[in-house]
């Protein structure tokens, strides 16, 4: 089944404004936004492919033109000079990149969309251009920032623990050894 026909009002200037408002919108509470080739996608694939990407992850087929207006003067402008062919765009706020990016996954599987033309090939995160599958997915398994702050918090948190108990052993050995001195000694005197 082929796309739907367009309604027209992508091609009419307020309907390209409306799309580009919408797109900044979108932009503006993103972390990462990917660019997965979608030609041939029949409507209800994409229903399915927003499905199985949950509530938080918005994805929009937007014309390149507009996309690369909408990119500009943003974290997301160096996306501009590679749009190119019929692409779907998911914007994905900060720690749902994993999570949609294994939607993404499960949907190319249930609808057979394999070919290495078919995977993402752009994603920008700020103002970092990557390429390529393997990059795309290795970049949505990073840490998110709560993730990093908490390890960090954490190793901290660990140093005066680690510098207390370091400090406490010697006197620890000491008391234990004294301990043992006075037991030998009790022993050897009766």
């Amino acid at each position: 089944m082929g796309n739907p026909k367009p309604s027209g009002k992508a091609n009419t200037k307020e309907g390209k404004v409306a799309i580009l408002e919408r797109t900044k919108v979108l932009l503006s509470t993103s972390q990462l936004v990917i660019a997965v080739p979608f030609e041939g996608v029949s409507k209800e694939q994409t229903d399915m492919l927003r499905k199985e990407l949950g509530k938080k992850i918005k994805a929009s087929v937007v014309k390149n033109a507009l996309m690369a207006k909408a990119v500009e003067d943003t974290p997301f402008a160096a996306m501009g000079p590679t749009l190119k062919n019929e692409n779907i765009f998911f914007f994905i706020p900060e720690g749902e990149a994993k999570p949609a990016y294994e939607g993404f996954k499960k949907w190319q599987k249930e609808v057979k969309r394999n070919e290495p033309n078919q995977e993402p090939k752009t994603a920008v995160m700020d103002n970092v251009l990557y390429t390529g599958a393997k990059t795309i997915e290795g970049v949505t398994k990073l840490p998110t920032k709560l993730e990093l702050i908490t390890k960090i918090a954490q190793g901290i948190k660990a140093v005066p623990t680690k510098v207390g108990r370091g400090v406490a052993a010697p006197g620890n050995k000491l008391g234990r050894a004294f301990s043992a001195l006075r037991n030998k000694l009790e022993e050897e005197g009766k």
